[in-house]
């Protein structure tokens, strides 16, 4: 996470979120990080790495000399540490500012993260002065996520509302190649992949999601606190099995990029 008005948390329920997410999402991105990462890394950075489980599966596919995870949280740093072995470092600090507290990196991850701050450009630019010069970014971001439950689609509206509030993008994945422009990164491949996902589980991870952020100022301020009940118990039951939620079509954008 960043401290970029992040509305997610990192709560024992938000950290257990991100270890269901990293299941839900390792075979896609398994497969960017083998798409561009067959040379040797050196210095494997995992921005925002959370509780560690991208970190992990970077140091796994990537297999580097050294692989650290970034994030501005004391809470998972400390969860990471715990969780994973000596062979993973893990640092406190906030991944939109530089200077980085480690030498010039050859590879980077990131998934699900410039979602959250407010200028993806300039965070792709702070990226690149702490990159080496042909050092390798992968980026997995969301471009859209389309279902037929309605309790599916107006959660999607509300965290898109919220996420809005703080200038952050849902779908940022859309705009993606052009915050490359003049970042210092220059564009490998780019490719839009559609997803498949069992709303059951898409609904465990956005039910956790919402008994956080609804506590956030702005949604306790604007949002009607009836229909997050009603929001909770319908995604409950989809979570549960209780009502079938047919899947989720999720759009992804998911780039390498290279140093200039």
């Amino acid at each position: 996470m960043t401290k970029e008005n992040y509305t997610f948390g990192d709560s024992d329920c938000a950290s257990a979120r991100l270890r269901w997410l990293a299941e839900l999402y390792e075979p896609e991105t398994r497969d960017l990080l083998l798409r561009g990462g067959a040379r040797a890394s050196r210095l494997a950075l995992d921005l925002g790495c959370g509780p560690g489980w991208s970190t992990r599966l970077l140091q796994q596919t990537l297999k580097p000399d050294r692989t650290v995870g970034l994030d501005a949280s004391e809470r998972y740093i400390a969860e990471a540490r715990q969780n994973h072995g000596a062979g993973l470092e893990f640092q406190l600090h906030d991944i939109v500012r530089a200077p980085f507290p480690v030498p010039a990196a050859d590879a980077m991850l990131c998934r699900f993260l410039l979602t959250h701050v407010s200028s993806p450009g300039r965070v792709l630019g702070v990226w690149a002065s702490a990159a080496e010069q042909g050092a390798r970014l992968f980026v997995h971001e969301t471009e859209s996520l389309q279902s037929e439950h309605p309790a599916l689609r107006r959660y999607y509206e509300l965290v898109r509302q919220l996420q809005s509030h703080y200038g952050q993008m849902l779908y940022v994945g859309r705009v993606l190649e052009a915050c490359f422009a003049g970042s210092g990164w220059r564009l490998v491949e780019s490719e839009r992949r559609v997803l498949e996902k069992p709303a059951r589980r898409m609904a465990e991870l956005h039910l956790v999601n919402l008994r956080t952020w609804r506590d956030d100022e702005y949604a306790r301020r604007v949002l009607d606190r009836g229909e997050l009940d009603s929001l909770d118990a319908s995604l409950e039951r989809i979570a549960k099995g209780v009502e079938d939620g047919g899947t989720v079509l999720n759009a992804a954008r998911q780039i390498i990029a290279e140093r200039e």
